[in-house]
């Protein structure tokens, strides 16, 4: 065999090789959460200084992968391959939340604790689902999460609710999915609100 016929079958085998390995995986892709503020209130209902502390989660929570269940009742949690959110979405969750709260005027200041500013009211809780779940009548976008707002100045409890909201996902899609969590987060923040400005002292 000629090297010219060597370097040809060895080239055809290559190319076959390659072929039964099939096509490269699909790129990574990123995503943000972006939940839209409730409307403004007349008047803060928490005075003075609100600070969003990030909410606990567990370990698989806390990672970046969007999450999906195969039906409500299933026990198995898994990665949706390909698709991530940008951080963790306790991080996601508390730097939206602090904006959106305070725009809507929940407080007369709404930080977060790096700023190190001494809080009259603090915000915390636990994410408790941040999960797409199908079922047969299509997926939905569940967040889950209890809040607990304390009154700092008189070590009093101001709030503590349990909020679930679940949105359906227009399409099979990672995009769909992400804008069913911002409407969910949307309409939470809207409870929330509101169940703050009745907890007016």
């Amino acid at each position: 065999m000629t090297r010219a016929a060597a370097a040809s079958a060895a080239a055809l085998a290559l190319g076959l090789a390659a072929g039964c390995l099939g096509r490269p995986a699909p790129p990574d892709r990123f995503y943000r959460l972006e939940a839209a503020a409730p409307a403004r209130l007349s008047e803060p209902p928490l005075p003075g200084t609100l600070v969003v502390e990030r909410l606990r989660a567990d370990a698989l929570t806390r990672g970046t992968a969007l999450l999906e269940r195969e039906s409500a009742s299933s026990p198995e949690v898994r990665k949706r391959r390909y698709a991530h959110w940008l951080d963790s979405p306790t991080l996601l969750l508390q730097r939206e939340m602090t904006a959106a709260l305070r725009a809507a005027g929940i407080a007369d200041r709404v930080l977060t604790p790096e700023t190190r500013v001494p809080p009259d009211h603090t915000l915390g809780g636990q994410l408790l689902r941040f999960e797409e779940v199908r079922s047969g009548e299509g997926a939905h976008a569940v967040i889950e999460m209890e809040v607990v707002v304390v009154d700092e100045r008189r070590g009093r409890l101001v709030l503590q609710a349990v909020y679930r909201e679940e949105t359906p996902v227009a399409g099979p899609d990672a995009p769909a999915a992400v804008r069913a969590y911002d409407a969910a987060l949307s309409a939470l923040l809207v409870r929330l609100a509101a169940d703050a400005a009745a907890a007016r002292p």
